[in-house]
């Protein structure tokens, strides 16, 4: 059996996925942030912002990083 080495981006993805919101950031040049949903039989992940009621799918090859950042639904509240 073979076993392929994860890359670190996808790594750090694979443990975003217990984070409430991350940002993750393409090679193409673009920033998501939201909850992030993971499919890796399809290499492929979805970026789910709440507040800005978007969607973003995007492949698992395309990631250069991803960050913890804070939850802006969490920072409004007074």
């Amino acid at each position: 059996m073979v076993r392929k080495e994860k890359s670190a981006a996808n790594a750090f993805l694979e443990s975003a996925e217990r984070v409430e919101w991350v940002e993750v950031v393409l090679r193409d040049g673009r920033t998501l942030q939201g909850n992030v949903i993971r499919n890796p039989i399809r290499h492929t992940g979805t970026i789910v912002n709440a507040v800005q009621e978007t969607r973003h799918d995007f492949a698992l090859n395309d990631i250069q990083a991803v960050r913890k950042v804070s939850d802006p639904r969490l920072i409004n509240l007074s």
